[in-house]
């Protein structure tokens, strides 16, 4: 592929800046942003793989305790993803069942916690109201 008489202006897809490429499928204004560009896909692919493997890894303790009818509020953050302290302080309102087996063992009731934190289903706006909404502005 040969260089082109004209100047194209791009903007460096790394660091913003703009630029004149020499050619067409240019990307980066230089070597240097054309590297941290790689380093930066390698580093984003590596922890892609690295969740990917933890999740693999905790699919069997997830399914374990999907099958528990009490669970420990730890277990409890992973499978609802609310933190520790909304659990606590839903013990403390009564609203969620909870048995204190010992120091640092207490235990949920899963199906009060799904009760609570499953998703609501919304009814759909027909499309003619969303419509008359935005024509309002």
């Amino acid at each position: 592929m040969g260089f082109s008489q004209l100047k194209i202006p791009k903007i460096c897809e790394q660091c913003g800046k703009p630029f004149e490429a020499k050619t067409v499928v240019t990307r980066f204004c230089g070597s240097s942003c054309a590297n941290k560009s790689g380093k930066e896909k390698k580093r984003q692919q590596k922890e892609a793989e690295k969740k990917q493997t933890i999740l693999e890894q905790s699919a069997e303790k997830i399914a374990q305790m999907q099958t528990r009818p009490y669970i420990s509020v730890t277990e409890a953050t992973v499978l609802f993803g609310i933190s520790k302290n909304t659990i606590h302080r839903l013990i403390k309102a009564g609203q969620i069942p909870a048995f204190n087996l010992g120091e640092r063992l207490t235990r949920v009731s899963r199906k009060h916690l799904e009760a609570i934190f499953t998703a609501v289903d919304l009814p759909e706006t027909p499309k003619e109201q969303i419509d008359k909404i935005f024509a309002r502005k």
